[in-house]
């Protein structure tokens, strides 16, 4: 009987870790290539996330990526003319391969912004 124990609890074990999810982590990198190492995540994180907070034209020039575990993980973004921020939520193994689609809006909020500027500075000749 406490052979059979014995073999139910390390086929437990074996179970639990095979069904961790598992997340690309970095902390504070400038570029997403070095953002790809594969991590197994504890038992009680449920998401993947990616941070990137950066500054610039609609680039990742000046970006910051930090990618993790989590056990909660809420989106946000924010675009100010060249500023950007977001934060990205998966959740499925290795999810989060990109550090762009926290900040794919960049692209169409600078385009919005550089309208409207030429716009005003027509009006103003």
């Amino acid at each position: 009987m406490a052979n059979y124990s014995s073999v139910l609890i390390l086929i437990a074990l074996c179970v639990g870790s095979a069904l961790s999810l598992r997340c690309y982590t970095c902390k504070s990198q400038k570029t997403n290539t070095n953002c790809m190492t594969a991590t197994n995540c504890s038992s009680s994180s449920s998401s993947c996330m990616t941070s990137v907070v950066g500054g610039g034209l609609g680039s990742l020039s000046g970006a910051t990526i930090d990618k993790s575990c989590t056990d909660t993980c809420t989106e946000t973004g924010m675009n100010i003319v060249i500023f950007n921020s977001g934060v990205s939520c998966c959740y499925t193994d290795l999810c989060n391969v990109s550090g762009a689609s926290s900040v794919k809006s960049t692209y169409t909020i600078l385009a919005g912004v550089l309208g409207l500027l030429g716009v005003l500075l027509k009006e103003n000749l």
